[in-house]
């Protein structure tokens, strides 16, 4: 295996094993599971929590931000912002409605701390 492969499939599992540790997935319906996977799919590079020192490109997304502006996220999902791509030619209504449906699940977390090395006693 190429170091880059090696790069990719452990980008992937960071951005992955947050997610799927956030829900159990034997309690999601067949719609909030499609659209975990469309989340982790299209969304989760840009709106997941941070790694150590790192940021997000999106904000992160959860029940709170979504609940009662699930019209609003299916424009932003849809049509896009400046800073985000528009996905209507790449999903369909009913993906961007699950995506949404997923989100309603999704619980507030709070980013990684970064974990201070203990200092270095030079004698």
């Amino acid at each position: 295996m190429t170091l880059k492969k090696i790069a990719m499939v452990t980008a992937a599992l960071l951005v992955w094993l947050p997610l799927h540790a956030q829900n159990n997935s034997a309690d999601l319906t067949d719609a909030q599971m499609n659209g975990k996977r469309m989340f982790q799919q299209r969304c989760s590079i840009c709106h997941t929590p941070p790694r150590a020192g790192g940021k997000t490109f999106g904000p992160m997304l959860n029940m709170e931000t979504v609940k009662g502006k699930e019209m609003a996220y299916q424009a932003i999902i849809k049509q896009g912002t400046p800073r985000m791509p528009g996905f209507q030619y790449g999903l369909e209504p009913q993906e961007i409605d699950n995506i949404i449906t997923y989100l309603k699940t999704v619980t507030k977390t709070e980013a990684p701390k970064e974990e201070t090395p203990a200092p270095v006693q030079l004698d």
